[in-house]
């Protein structure tokens, strides 16, 4: 038979509706004709037979949050600051790229954390004048880890007028000196548009698209949903045409969904009817933008979460300070009922209880205007929910997008949290097993760059375990225990291996309306497939990080494979 491949002798593990799990699959022309036994399926004619010598075999994953091209930028071009566990170490890296590179006139980069500065500036961020010290007269612009604000020295403030007393967008902040009312250096949010998107050739977005792509199909990715590249602002930003060009070279192996920014303040009949347009233009067979997103809050450590109690006395903004929600209510409903009018999707970051009760007050209100549907909309990031707005996601059919890789006392960031939320709110934080009971379904994905290593592993291990993986990241030791108490959050928000494995695959799928496609494997669906080294149903849960994926398959093609030399 032509075109036809068989895989047989591995443990295929379909994620259907009944965890099906086979010794051999039929390929034909990108779709699976057959699984079952070895004997079935080595009794096809076929052009090439497969040994997967007693593997296992799980559907490809999808990568349903992330800002491509991920970390391309700064690991290629610019300073990448995530490895940096330390001050001192966030210094050093900025210096060493500063005198290695006198030729540039700007300094970008990425990844400081700022909980890692003492004093004052753990909390609002590190001064301009330690930038100015390694560059006095050239600009230093700098995003921390999630991209929620931007240090900057001297230079660069004034380079783009930032100003004590220049107005912000909503939901935008220049901090100043609370003690003299100059910059501080530090931007946050909306205020981030003051500064325009560093600019790259043509060439240079192809080679961070190859360098991404590389990045996700060594992890198992075989779809993505991808939202602005990291440290943008600019609602209309997408790199649909970089994708573009992977694809007319024949090189794009992934199948990518695509957002778009609501702008609070624009027109809103002018931004859907531009997607729309924009969504004619880039539609193929791989791509298609599909979402209108809606950045609803800022982040805890940023103090711009938006919560429905104060946040401490700590934080220092007063005993009424709850953060800051970045849409008028009304605005919002209206914004939703006509992204579904147009047919779009809605994905909203959502960092606060605060701001998912407002979200879901818009939802109420935008849903009675509409008929009944299919409607498959998205809160992601979720760090405080209330039990209340959980029965309401539910009503709602909403899907919950977590990044599971943040379900746990982080070394780095939970003393923060806990000093910003206090204790009780913090060992409440990150829903999940809640989420599951209710019956919503959950989807994982990293937020990669945020999260600077996108491996799916990670997130398995934490949802199962809510405890520390990859220590060596953090700085710390690994725990031999998933019971042990020192990074333990919760524990009564584990959730299974399977649950954990079908918020990567069929989960994804569903939430991206693409589960008649690809997310399980059954007859008819694409065969996108990973081989594993390991089965993660026979490895203790606090290994589960170290399983690899050996072989990833897009359509029956082989488009990634690990090598003797490739990186552990």
């Amino acid at each position: 038979m032509k075109n036809c491949k068989v895989f047989f002798n591995g443990r295929i593990h379909t994620m259907d509706k009944r965890d099906s799990i086979y010794e051999a699959m039929v390929v034909k022309d990108s779709e699976i004709l057959f699984l079952g036994t070895d004997e079935e399926a080595l009794a096809y004619e076929a052009d090439q037979r497969t040994d997967l010598g007693g593997r296992t075999v799980f559907p490809g994953f999808s990568e349903s949050h992330t800002h491509a091209p991920g970390l391309a930028y700064d690991t290629l071009f610019n300073i990448d600051l995530y490895p940096a566990l330390s001050e001192e170490e966030i210094m050093d890296k900025i210096r060493e790229h500063v005198q290695a590179h006198p030729e540039k006139e700007m300094y970008y980069g990425r990844g400081f954390n700022t909980s890692l500065f003492h004093g004052i500036e753990g909390v609002i961020g590190p001064k301009k004048e330690r930038l100015d010290e390694i560059s006095p007269e050239k600009p230093v612009i700098l995003s921390d880890f999630g991209g929620n604000c931007m240090w900057m020295n001297t230079a660069a403030l004034k380079k783009y007028d930032i100003t004590p007393d220049r107005e912000c967008p909503p939901g935008g902040e220049i901090q100043l000196n609370p003690e003299t009312g100059e910059l501080w250096g530090i931007i946050r949010n909306e205020a981030r548009g003051f500064v325009p998107y560093q600019e790259f050739t043509e060439e240079e977005n192809y080679q961070a698209m190859k360098w991404f792509q590389e990045i996700l199909l060594k992890n198992g990715y075989t779809s993505i949903f991808a939202l602005r590249p990291p440290g943008t602002v600019e609602p209309r930003t997408t790199l649909f045409h970089a994708f573009k060009v992977l694809e007319d070279r024949g090189e794009l192996k992934l199948r990518v969904h695509g957002a778009r920014d609501i702008d609070a303040l624009g027109d809103l009949d002018e931004q859907f009817e531009e997607m729309e347009a924009t969504r004619k233009k880039v539609k193929s067979p791989l791509m298609d933008l599909t979402t209108a997103k809606f950045f609803l809050d800022g982040v805890v450590e940023g103090l711009d979460g938006y919560l429905l109690r104060p946040y401490t006395e700590e934080a220092g903004k007063g005993p009424d300070f709850t953060g800051n929600l970045f849409w008028e209510k009304e605005k919002l409903a209206v914004a939703f009922q006509k992204a579904m009018e147009h047919g779009f999707q809605i994905h909203c970051h959502s960092i606060g209880d605060g701001a998912t009760h407002d979200a879901l007050d818009a939802m109420e209100a935008a849903l009675k205007n509409l008929p009944e549907g299919d409607y498959r909309n998205t809160l992601t990031h979720l760090q405080l929910v209330s039990d209340a707005d959980i029965d309401r996601m539910k009503a709602m059919n909403i899907v919950a997008n977590v990044q599971v890789y943040w379900h746990f006392k982080s070394p780095v960031m939970f003393p923060l949290e806990t000093k910003l939320l206090g204790k009780q709110r913090a060992e409440r934080e990150y829903p999940l097993n809640r989420f599951v009971k209710n019956g919503i379904k959950i989807v994982s994905s990293s937020d990669f760059p945020v999260t600077p290593e996108p491996n799916p592993f990670h997130a398995i291990e934490a949802g199962v375990t809510r405890n520390l993986f990859n220590a060596k990241s953090y700085g710390v030791e690994d725990i031999e225990d998933m019971d042990d108490e020192r990074y333990l959050l919760d524990k009564e928000e584990r959730v299974s291996l399977t649950e954990m494995i079908r918020s990567f695959t069929i989960n994804a799928a569903y939430a991206k309306f693409l589960d008649q496609e690809i997310g399980s494997l059954e007859t008819g669906k694409y065969a996108d497939f990973i081989v594993l080294d390991k089965n993660p149903y026979e490895v203790d849960p606090v290994d589960l990080e170290y399983i690899t994926v050996m072989e990833t398959y897009f359509g029956g093609e082989k488009v990634y494979e690990k090598s003797d030399e490739s990186e552990s």
